[in-house]
């Protein structure tokens, strides 16, 4: 008669610990999801506000200079999976970085590349996972006072925008949007 009570409160309690077990585990992976978020707005306002402009030989490519910031659009109707390259001077680092914001095709991940400006194309970057997104979508406001979907590209005369909006939506379709002031 022991056993058989002491066998129905060990069932009892496993399944109520193993219930319990799985509600920590969507909370965990809620909060992380939630870290990662607030920590992609914490990046691009660092991003931004450490842009800097190419000089003394950064970013030659055939005798052009480089734009220190680049946006390139690809809508794909309700979904965008625009990028966005940053000639930055990230504080960890001595020289000037290329930080390169993009959606991984493969996995639907926002991701964040850096790599030394003047390190060759071999080199491997600092890669940043943030997570599976649904869109993101990147534009600039010009010195007229229009928002562009394109900025910057190769071989231009560059002009700074005064402002860069991003649009994210996740992959449980929440979404959050930045408004970063450019003061160069």
């Amino acid at each position: 008669m022991a056993l058989t009570v002491f066998s129905m409160i060990v069932t009892l309690v496993y399944s109520a610990l193993g219930t319990a077990g799985d509600g920590f585990a969507m909370l965990h992976e809620v909060r992380m999801n939630t870290e990662k978020r607030g920590w992609i707005g914490k990046q691009l306002r660092m991003d931004i506000r450490y842009l800097t402009a190419a000089s003394g030989g950064y970013g030659q490519a055939s005798g052009q200079l480089e734009a220190p910031l680049r946006v390139q659009s690809d809508d794909r109707g309700d979904v965008s999976m625009d990028q966005l390259w940053l000639l930055v001077r990230e504080a960890e680092e001595a020289d000037l970085s290329r930080v390169h914001y993009y959606v991984d095709q493969s996995n639907g991940h926002l991701m964040r590349e850096s790599r030394a400006a003047l390190a060759t194309a071999a080199t491997e970057p600092l890669r940043w996972d943030f997570g599976v997104v649904h869109s993101w979508s990147v534009e600039v406001l010009s010195d007229q006072g229009v928002w562009q979907q394109s900025w910057g590209a190769m071989g231009t005369t560059f002009r700074w925008p005064r402002a860069v909006r991003v649009k994210m939506e996740t992959g449980d379709h929440s979404k959050r949007s930045w408004l970063l002031s450019l003061l160069i």
